[in-house]
C-alpha cells in the first residue's frame, strides 16, 4: 500500500515555471527574524506603553546559528514537522529501517505528507516539483514546491524546505525545517517577555501582510503546536482580514524545551488552505498542561459536572458515572430515558471517546422549549463542515475519522455526527451519543 501511495504521489508531479530562489530567500529572511530575545524585554514594555502592536518591528537582522546536518547536543533541533526532537526522529528512523513509512525517505514524499496530513489537502489534488539543493547556507537542504490542482494556476505553490537531520543517504528520514508562500509576508514574530505580558497578556505578537489582490482569502489562521499534529494545540487564532496587513496576538502554552512551530494559513471559502507559512517560535518553559477537560467559557455548574465525568471516564469508574446519570431523562445514543452503564461495562472503549471529546473545546446551543442553553463537547457540534478548517479536520482525525469518513460526513449535510455529550446550564448531564442522527 505504501509503495502504491508513493507511486501515486510521484505521478502527481507537474511542471511549473517558478522562482524557487525568491521563495527560499523569503523563508530564510523570516527564519532570521525568529525571535526578540529576553534581554530586550524592558524596551518592549516601554514601547507597548506608547505604541500599538502594529508598530512592533525589528530594527535589524539578528545573527542566527547555522544549521547543521545530523543530531547535535549543542544546537537546537531544527525540525518543525513531523518530529520536533532527536528522540522522535530516532523512532521514525527505526520504523523506516524496518520497512515502514517509505515516503519519509524522500523530500517530495515528506512534503506531500505535509500537504495532506497538516494543511488538509486531498491527496488527489496534490502536485509537487522538487528543486536543486538550496545553497551553501543550508547544506543538504532541499526545497519542494507543492500545489493544489483544484486551485488552478491562480494560486502560487507553497515552498517546503526539508533536510535530513539524522541519518543521511537514501534511507535517511527527511524533516520539514520551514514553509513559505508568496501569499503571506511575515514581518515579525515577537515573543512577549513576562514584563510585557503584565501589560498585554499573550505569548506571541505576529505581524505581516497578505498578497494583493487575494479576493479568495477572508481570514488568516494561526496555530502554535509541537508535534506531528495540530492537536494538542498550544494556541490558535482566526483573524478576519479587513485589509492587507495583519497584526494579532496568540496566547501560547508552555513546552518542556521552550520550542514550538507557528503555522499560518489562509483558507478559501471552503476552508481549504491557499497558502501556508511555518517558522520556529519560542514558548514559555515548563511542564505541558496536564490532560483534563477543556472548560473554556462554560458556567461553573457545567464545569464541575464535566470534570466529574472526565475523571470517572478516565478511570473507568462506572459507579461514579452512574451517580451523574438520571436514567429517566438521560439520552444514550438517541434513546430517551436509558441507563447506559451496562453497555459501557460491556464496551469500555466508549469511555475513551468520552475522554477524547472532553479534552476538546466546548460549544453551546440554545435548545429552546424551556430547556435553556446546553454546553456541548466537542465544539464540532456547531462547526460548518462544508467549510472545514485545518484545526477541525485535525480534531476529526484525532477522533479516528479517515479523510473518506470525513467526506461522507460533509456530503451527508447533517453536520458533525461523531461522539458528543451535553450538559445543561444547571450542571445536569443530559446525553452521550456516538451514533448519527
Amino acid at each position: 500500500m505504501d509503495t502504491q501511495l508513493r507511486n501515486l504521489l510521484h505521478d502527481l508531479a507537474t511542471e511549473m515555471p517558478l522562482d524557487v530562489e525568491a521563495a527560499s530567500r523569503t523563508l530564510r529572511k523570516v527564519r532570521a527574524r525568529r525571535i526578540l530575545t529576553a534581554g530586550a524585554g524592558v524596551a518592549i514594555v516601554v514601547a507597548l506603553a506608547v505604541v500599538s502592536v502594529s508598530a512592533l518591528r525589528f530594527g535589524g537582522e539578528p545573527t542566527t546559528t547555522p544549521a547543521v546536518t545530523g543530531p547535535s547536543t549543542s544546537v537546537a533541533f531544527e525540525g518543525l514537522w513531523p518530529e520536533t526532537d532527536a528522540e522522535a526522529l530516532a523512532v521514525t528512523q527505526a520504523a523506516v529501517d524496518d520497512g515502514h513509512q517509505p515516503l519519509r525517505t524522500t523530500p517530495d514524499g515528506t512534503a506531500s505528507l505535509f500537504a495532506t496530513n497538516l494543511i488538509g489537502w486531498e491527496l488527489a489534488d496534490v502536485s509537487w516539483q522538487a528543486t536543486d539543493p538550496i545553497g551553501p547556507d543550508l547544506p543538504g537542504a532541499r526545497a519542494v514546491l507543492i500545489s493544489n490542482r483544484s486551485f488552478g494556476n491562480t494560486v502560487p505553490p507553497i515552498t517546503v524546505e526539508l533536510r535530513q537531520l539524522g541519518q543521511t543517504g537514501p534511507d535517511g528520514v527527511w524533516s520539514v525545517i520551514g514553509v513559505s508562500t508568496p501569499l503571506i509576508e511575515l514581518d515579525d514574530v515577537v515573543v512577549l517577555s513576562p514584563e510585557v505580558e503584565a501589560i498585554m497578556p499573550g505569548g506571541l505578537v505576529v505581524s505581516g501582510r497578505v498578497a494583493d489582490p487575494l479576493d479568495a482569502a477572508a481570514a488568516i489562521e494561526a496555530y502554535v503546536f509541537d508535534g506531528p499534529s495540530l492537536v494538542p494545540s498550544l494556541g490558535s487564532l482566526r483573524r478576519e482580514l479587513t485589509d492587507l496587513r495583519f497584526d494579532f496576538r496568540v496566547s501560547v502554552e508552555a513546552t518542556r524545551d521552550g520550542e514550538a512551530a507557528l503555522l499560518l494559513t489562509i483558507p478559501d471559502a471552503t476552508g481549504t488552505s491557499l497558502g501556508a507559512v511555518m517558522v520556529p517560535v519560542e514558548t514559555p518553559v515548563g511542564d505541558a498542561r496536564p490532560p483534563g477537560p477543556n472548560l473554556t467559557g462554560v458556567p461553573p455548574n457545567v464545569a464541575a459536572t464535566a470534570q466529574r465525568i472526565y475523571d470517572a471516564a478516565k478511570t473507568k469508574d462506572f459507579e461514579a458515572l452512574a451517580e451523574l446519570i438520571e436514567p429517566n431523562t438521560f439520552v444514550y445514543n438517541l434513546d430517551d430515558g436509558s441507563d447506559p452503564i451496562p453497555a459501557w461495562r460491556a464496551d469500555p472503549s466508549e469511555l475513551d471517546l468520552m475522554v477524547a471529546i472532553l479534552e476538546m473545546p466546548p460549544t453551546s446551543r440554545d435548545i429552546g422549549e424551556g430547556y435553556g442553553t446546553f454546553s456541548f463537547w466537542p465544539y464540532l457540534v456547531n462547526s460548518d463542515l462544508s467549510a472545514l478548517l485545518p484545526q477541525e479536520r485535525a480534531d476529526l482525525s484525532a477522533l479516528g475519522y479517515s479523510d473518506q469518513e470525513i467526506q461522507l460526513m460533509i456530503d451527508g449535510g447533517a453536520g458533525y455526527q461523531g461522539p458528543r455529550l451535553a450538559i445543561d446550564e444547571d450542571g445536569r448531564w443530559r446525553n452521550f451519543i456516538t451514533v448519527g442522527e
